[in-house]
């Protein structure tokens, strides 16, 4: 994952002043050789700086002002260049690349379902302090930031009621694409269960 970047200080009379999300991207694009300063690149910042929660570029593309059409290329790249400066974390999941917006929000985790692909935050010191005691000679940690990949409580009830209907119908041949994810899910979730069991 790409280093977060330290929102720099600019000095005006004596004051010490934040950099704004604007400042960040204009400033990263000037050292990058003179990137270009486009409004389209801005408006998307704008957007990103405003949502909340964790969103495909699509999606954020949905979000942009109609005064604004960007295309999907514009978009895309843009993003990536939000994510190289810090303003932006990428998560990727199963399928799909979520962007959340990074300005003034302190490194985190995250559950992510394997069945749906949603993804949630997770705020537990614990693993600060555990990452915190990992000894990495040669090599200087800046953030930690843990993915526990899972099965949320709706596709739990999904997966039930597959096995209901697997149990009645027996017929492995007829099952959809969805159940046979599903079934091969459970499975999965059979062994992680027996593998923390044997952690114990």
């Amino acid at each position: 994952m790409p280093v977060l970047q330290k929102s720099g200080m600019k000095k005006a009379e004596g004051t010490q002043l934040k950099e704004t999300p604007r400042d960040i991207l204009t400033r990263f694009m000037t050292e990058q050789g003179g990137m270009r300063k486009t409004p389209e690149r801005y408006a998307i910042l704008d957007v990103v700086m405003q949502m909340k929660g964790h969103h495909s570029a699509d999606q954020i593309l949905e979000m942009m002002p109609d005064k604004f059409p960007v295309s999907r290329a514009t978009m895309y790249s843009t993003l990536s260049l939000l994510v190289q400066c810090g303003l932006v974390y990428n998560h990727q999941t199963e399928g799909a690349t979520l962007y959340e917006c990074a300005y003034k929000v302190p490194s985190h985790h995250h559950y992510i379902c394997t069945g749906c692909g949603k993804i949630w935050d997770l705020k537990d010191v614990s693993i600060e302090k555990a990452a915190s005691k990992v000894k990495t000679p040669r090599f200087k940690k800046l953030r930690c930031s843990t993915y526990i990949y899972g099965i949320c409580n709706i596709c739990q009830a999904k997966l039930a009621r597959l096995k209901k209907k697997m149990e009645k119908e027996r017929k492995n041949a007829s099952m959809t694409r969805e159940e046979k994810r599903f079934a091969q899910i459970d499975e999965e979730l059979s062994k992680a269960a027996a593998w923390f069991k044997e952690g114990q």
